[in-house]
């Protein structure tokens, strides 16, 4: 029987497409790093969330939902 727990990852469907590359400071990644696993969580899914999120913020006070 499949659990129905959610897995880290793309949604279901999506597609990896493109990569954005951050660089910081050593010390800043291995604690980002560090709380994402307490958390339980995964960089690029964290990441790719924000940046939803933004893209949504950006249109809303631009007065559109463009795509």
């Amino acid at each position: 029987m499949k659990s129905t727990k959610s897995l880290p990852g793309r949604p279901c469907g999506r597609k990896k497409t493109a990569k954005i590359e951050v660089v910081i400071e050593p010390q800043i990644k291995a604690e980002f790093m560090q709380l994402l696993s307490e958390e339980g969580k995964n960089a690029s899914v964290e990441i790719g969330s924000w940046i939803r999120g933004y893209i949504r913020s950006m249109r809303k006070q631009n007065g559109g939902d463009k795509k």
